[in-house]
């Protein structure tokens, strides 16, 4: 606690978390307990899954050896596909830093977002990424889209940004989602879940939401 007084011993069984599907039934380890997903939730989640569409944007594959970093690289030399990978935005209380998204496609009205999603943490940090994004671009305080002009100004001046002097509406943009290497219907249970959770969160919106795997 805030004395650096130890609240409570647990044995490390009870630190592991672990999925396990077999003969089409998941299993969740959590706390040292197993868990067994109900088929009906399960299903459910697979097909919404199944449901996300893929985006109008058409990308190069990952050679399975780049980064995220080294990908987008390789993006930003594809004709309409501007990289906005580590391009940080300090915005809000405390200057807190923010990463407006890795790919931008102007043409389609598509922001992307990549990662090498493995692990279910690695999609929540994707999934939380987009979340933010969705709700800074879209706000009606304006002071994201313009910290989001000074950007382009200083990394893609030829860019137009006429669209961030007003309010964007809701469904102007798709949000893209980009697995390096791992199929939506191939990810970690936990995983699915987050980005059918994500789904749900900017159709309600009106928010367009893509998946695509390279």
């Amino acid at each position: 606690d805030e004395s650096k007084a130890e609240l409570k011993r647990c044995s490390v069984f009870d630190c592991f978390g672990y999925e396990l599907s077999i003969e089409g039934k998941q299993y969740i380890l959590s706390s040292g307990v197993w868990y067994e997903v109900i088929s009906e939730f399960l299903t459910r989640t697979n097909q919404a899954v199944r449901r996300i569409p893929g985006p109008s944007v058409r990308l190069p594959s990952w050679n399975h050896v780049d980064d995220e970093r080294g990908y987008n690289t390789k993006c930003d030399k594809v004709g309409g596909l501007l990289n906005c990978d580590t391009k940080k935005i300090f915005y809000g209380g405390g200057m807190s830093q923010f990463e407006f998204c890795d790919l931008v496609h102007l043409d389609t009205r598509t922001l992307l977002f990549a990662k090498i999603v493995s692990k279910s943490t690695g999609m929540s940090h994707l999934v939380e990424q987009v979340r933010r994004t969705s709700e800074l671009l879209f706000s009606i305080d304006d002071g994201y889209r313009k910290k989001i002009v000074k950007l382009f100004s200083k990394y893609h001046p030829t860019a137009d940004t006429a669209w961030l002097k007003s309010r964007p509406r809701h469904g102007d943009w798709n949000f893209c989602l980009v697995s390096l290497g791992k199929a939506k219907e191939d990810l970690p249970f936990f995983a699915k879940c987050g980005l059918v959770r994500l789904h749900r969160h900017l159709s309600e919106r009106n928010h367009k939401m893509s998946f695509a795997k390279v």
